[in-house]
């Protein structure tokens, strides 16, 4: 059976890990020294490194006490050589006794310090004797393809790690030679053997390309249309399939750990997300789970205080098809839908793609009523990108990718739409983003074309090369394109335009209805 790192590589070839661990910040910065000071006689370093050594006394015969110390305290496993060629290691403490005589020259190494040779002209009485070293220091950038540094990449060498700045640059104090992987969720792990000789590295990864396919839970519940569409992706250049875990009807369908699914009546086991992973997994693809955000008509009438209000009624605000919705500008709305996201995150999904992450519109939205007041574009954007942001914090330190829904017209237009999707702020908030550009949802005259669902190129091209310029944050573009009212060509049109310019895709179809002419194959 393959495992997430098969997964990771099965798509964008050899090094994935899959999920990543929580970033630990590598030490302290380089800056950052600790020096011991003693009323003493200087002792000045001489050879590969500088030390400072604070002495007392007088000379003796006894082993002298001996203490290397670094960025971090004590080093242990730090050789000290003295000058008859004899050699002692350091314990957990740092400490070591050696016999000599003063004046002495001590050579000290340790691994991740440059070695140092200390000129030692008396000798502490008491002691001990602090040799101090200073560290290797590893400095760096990760890297798009088109060099562009990137945000939020983890660096791993080691037990050392940390996280790379707004600019890509890294920076890892106290560096043993080893292999450095960069990695971040929605992006191919890249590892680089490091001697140790530079110290500096460019790493560059390459985001996941998904080419993926919608499951419905009707289809993953059923073994065999499931593996109807497995044969059907591995005959194909699919690599990747978005499976449902919550709806718009507000059912969660599987059976959840989520107490408020339950409380609130939305539990409906209909098939097993562990068990359609696995066999996803065996076919080397990659996994994402789409969770239904905001609109929510089961919670919406039970956790009425945190859904949106009817100002005019008194009662909880729906829309023209009488479904409830959570109030986004409510932290109590957000914390369920994160909740059911790490849980699918545990569950093995790669990624977690958040749908309906908006504000309403299909309504009377008028006579809406929301915890934030006056709501205005600035508060629509400014709430949902925080979601986002909140929820990516939680699943990136768990090892999966975030994603996001937004409508199609966003990446064409200057302004919200009424949503609080703006792709320019998205774009700092989630991994990849995923404009839904269906052109039979444009309306008559979109781009001069009286029926713009019969250009599928040309309005997916345009919504795509007018999108790009504005993922200012780095976030990957990965449209959902329509596998509903088209022939094969013109799927297959679609899909072009956005492979012209470099992007992964995913097909949408409600019964998750595919033709096997629809998909590029595997050249």
């Amino acid at each position: 059976m393959l495992t997430r790192k098969d997964a990771l590589s099965s798509i964008n070839g050899p090094g994935g890990r899959g999920r990543g661990r929580r970033a630990r910040r590598g030490g302290p910065r380089y800056g950052v020294r600790r020096f011991v000071a003693f009323v003493a006689v200087l002792v000045v370093g001489v050879g590969l490194g500088l030390g400072a050594v604070a002495l007392f006394g007088s000379l003796g015969s006894d082993p002298v006490e001996l203490r290397v110390i670094g960025v971090d305290g004590p080093i242990p496993g730090a050789t000290i050589t003295g000058p008859a060629g004899a050699s002692v290691r350091t314990v957990e403490n740092g400490s070591a006794g050696l016999d000599f005589s003063a004046p002495a020259m001590l050579e000290v190494t340790a691994p991740g310090y440059e070695a140092a040779v200390f000129d030692v002209q008396a000798i502490p009485n008491p002691g001990p004797l602090f040799l101090q070293l200073n560290p290797v220091v590893l400095q760096g950038r990760v890297v798009d393809p088109a060099g562009q540094g990137i945000e939020g990449a983890l660096v791993d060498l080691g037990d050392r790690d940390t996280v790379t700045d707004e600019l890509g640059s890294f920076e890892i104090v106290a560096a043993v030679p080893g292999t450095v992987e960069a990695s971040k969720p929605a992006w191919s792990p890249t590892e680089v053997a490091w001697s140790g000789e530079a110290r500096r590295l460019e790493i560059e990864i390459e985001p996941v390309t998904v080419r993926g396919l919608y499951v419905t839970h009707q289809v993953a519940g059923d073994p065999a249309a499931f593996a109807e569409l497995l044969d059907m992706a591995a005959s194909s250049s699919v690599n990747s399939l978005v499976f449902d875990t919550k709806l718009e009807s507000g059912e969660v369908l599987y059976d959840t750990s989520v107490e408020e699914a339950e409380l609130v009546g939305a539990a409906r086991a209909t098939y097993d997300p562990r068990e359609a992973i696995a066999a996803a997994r065996e076919h080397g693809l990659y996994t994402i789970t789409r969770i239904v955000t905001f609109q929510d008509p089961f919670r919406s009438e039970v956790r009425t205080e945190h859904a949106i209000q009817n100002e005019e009624t008194g009662d909880i605000w729906r829309n023209t098809k009488g479904l409830g919705w959570m109030d986004p500008t409510d932290r109590g709305a957000w914390t369920y839908p994160i909740a059911l996201a790490k849980e699918a995150c545990e569950i093995g999904f790669d990624e977690v793609q958040f749908d309906y992450v908006r504000f309403p519109t299909d309504g009377d939205v008028s006579i809406t009523e929301y915890d934030a007041s006056p709501i205005d574009s600035t508060v629509r954007i400014d709430t949902i990108t925080e979601f986002l942001s909140t929820a990516r914090s939680e699943l990136n330190a768990m090892g999966c990718a975030v994603s996001a829904d937004i409508f199609g017209i966003v990446m064409s237009v200057s302004d919200d739409q009424g949503l609080g999707q703006l792709p320019e702020s998205l774009s700092y908030a989630v991994d990849a983003v995923s404009p839904m550009i269906y052109p039979s949802h444009y309306g008559p005259g979109w781009l001069g074309f009286d029926n713009p669902n019969d250009f599928p190129a040309e309005v997916v091209g345009q919504a795509i090369e007018a999108g790009m310029p504005k993922l200012e944050g780095g976030a990957v573009l990965r449209p959902w394109l329509q596998a509903f009212s088209w022939s094969d060509e013109e799927i297959l049109e679609s899909i072009g335009a956005a492979e012209e310019n470099g992007l992964g895709w995913m097909l949408w179809h409600s019964r998750s209805e595919f033709s096997q002419g629809a998909l590029p194959d595997d050249s």
